[in-house]
């Protein structure tokens, strides 16, 4: 995947409770941190109420305390828009739904975001010259609060972290948004949240198959630190595949049992 900052590892990313700005894939050969060379284009965000190759860590539901939930301001989803329940992402312990705009904007750009069971809506918008249609999926990368939004447009992967009631564009070192390759430029092939360093919490990495013409193919991880707005390439290792649909999930958007085919919204068919 193509990581903005290195287009490679992920170190653990922290997405911090509402309260505070949450703190991303494995990018081989990003140089930055976060966000690519070519992130899916500038993004924009507006408050208005608030894989893994080799494990399967969980990160549908959110086991952080319950709050109040985002605040609702009135808005409703734009018309015409693409819905699915998704995860808790403001802490009330209520599902909330996840929606992306049926077609681009006025200037071209996808509007996608979630409406919270409190009632508040809350959004950005993909900007990219890609083909493909667009998709987006949050995830709860540990299960206990730290969620992040993964919006696709097919060649990459933008990320965001969800916090204080809005989406917040993660940025690399380079100060463009943070971004997972999917096999467009060569630096990764995938997104996952898997317990890459042992500690036993999970991380958000970067994931990029390698098909050795003379061995067995490996997986290259890479762990996304996030530090507030800010996303970095941490450590990296390299797992040696070991069946089948470890090779999917190394080309696939996923984060613990979340996959972005099965519980993301898209654009498309």
């Amino acid at each position: 995947m193509i990581v903005a900052e290195n287009r490679g590892a992920v170190r653990r990313s922290r997405c911090l409770p509402p309260s505070l700005l949450a703190a991303a894939l494995l990018l081989a050969g990003c140089t930055g941190g976060g966000g690519g060379t070519s992130a899916a284009g500038s993004t924009s965000s507006t408050p208005a109420s608030s894989s893994s190759a080799t494990s399967s860590s969980a990160a549908g539901s959110s086991s952080a305390p319950a709050s109040a939930g985002c605040p609702s301001v009135g808005r409703a989803l734009p018309a015409g828009a693409h819905s699915k329940p998704t995860i808790d992402v403001d802490g009330d312990g209520r599902p909330d739904t996840e929606w992306i705009a049926d077609q681009p904007d006025s200037t071209g750009g996808v509007a996608f975001g979630v409406r919270t069971a409190s009632g508040a809506v809350f959004s950005a918008t993909i900007r990219s010259a890609s083909p493909v249609a667009r998709s987006v999926m949050f995830a709860d990368v540990t299960g206990h609060g730290e969620v992040i939004a993964l919006a696709s447009d097919g060649r990459q992967v933008l990320l965001y972290a969800v916090s204080d009631c809005r989406l917040i564009p993660e940025q690399n070192l380079q100060g463009k948004q943070y971004a997972f390759d999917l096999g467009f430029t060569g630096f990764g092939t995938g997104v996952g949240c898997v317990d890459a360093n042992g500690d036993g919490s999970t991380d958000l990495v970067g994931l990029k198959l390698n098909l050795e013409t003379n061995g067995e193919p490996t997986i290259t991880r890479t762990i996304v630190e996030l530090n507030g707005p800010n996303a970095r390439n941490g450590a990296s290792d390299s797992v040696v595949v070991t069946r089948a649909s470890m090779e999917q999930e190394a080309q696939s958007i996923t984060c613990g049992d979340l996959s972005m085919q099965a519980n993301g919204v898209s654009t498309g068919p």
